[in-house]
């Protein structure tokens, strides 16, 4: 028999996933990353072996969508976890191979929760999604105006944003994103209280930001692992 006390955590912590109408299946997993997965993301690989997996199918209004849910438990038996979301349907936004690596071997986090108390500042607080592909969007969107306005009531130049690509976003909108030609991370945050972030060279406030010890997606990728094995 399958022991269901992860996902039942996960559905008590994770009150909005579920919905009581959905028909659920369970099964005990694991999981078999490629040799280039271990080679470009070894924090996160790391991370990821130490997880109990489960495998979730979910079917939602005929819609049947799969999902891994990965479980860390600590000594004092205190759960989180992440719910990882596997596309069958492919986007046809243009992503990047580091990205779409990551999305091959454990799919895209759509839910996490964490019952571990820290005053650390994660990448994965409060976000709506982390690198699922079908949510991902090109450009600035629906910020493209406030952009163009913060800019020109400063007299500052755009940069290029055509090959942005948003590959995380925030309950409140901010935006994290990646360029398609130099791989380079980008926070977008208008409404923000981030402690470590600074603003973009020649930029204004509360548009684009640097992370700290982040350029790259896969610099991105294996600081979020890293504070997860903190």
């Amino acid at each position: 028999m399958i022991d269901q006390t992860n996902f039942e955590v996960f559905r008590a912590e994770a009150i909005w996933y579920v919905k009581p109408t959905d028909t659920l299946e369970l099964n005990e997993s694991s999981l078999k990353c490629s040799d280039l997965f271990i080679a470009t993301f070894p924090s996160l690989h790391t991370l990821i072996s130490q997880a109990s997996v489960l495998d979730v199918t979910l079917t939602r209004k005929k819609r049947t969508i799969s999902y891994k849910l990965f479980t860390w438990t600590n000594a004092a038996n205190l759960k989180r976890g992440w719910l990882c979301e596997f596309e069958t349907n492919d986007s046809p936004i243009e992503i990047l191979s580091e990205h779409q690596l990551l999305l091959d071997n454990i799919g895209g986090i759509v839910a996490t929760y964490d019952q571990i108390p820290t005053a650390a500042e994660m990448l994965t607080d409060n976000q709506n999604f982390l690198f699922t592909k079908s949510q991902c969007s090109r450009g600035l969107n629906d910020w493209a105006i406030l952009y163009s306005q913060s800019c020109g009531f400063e007299g500052i130049e755009k940069i290029q944003t055509d090959d942005l690509i948003c590959f995380v976003c925030e309950a409140n909108g901010n935006e994290t994103l990646y360029d398609l030609n130099t791989k380079q991370v980008l926070l977008f945050a208008p409404d923000h209280s981030f402690r470590n972030v600074e603003v973009l060279e020649g930029q204004p406030e509360y548009t684009f930001y640097k992370m700290t010890g982040i350029t790259t997606f896969v610099d991105y990728v294996e600081t979020l692992a890293d504070q997860w094995l903190s």
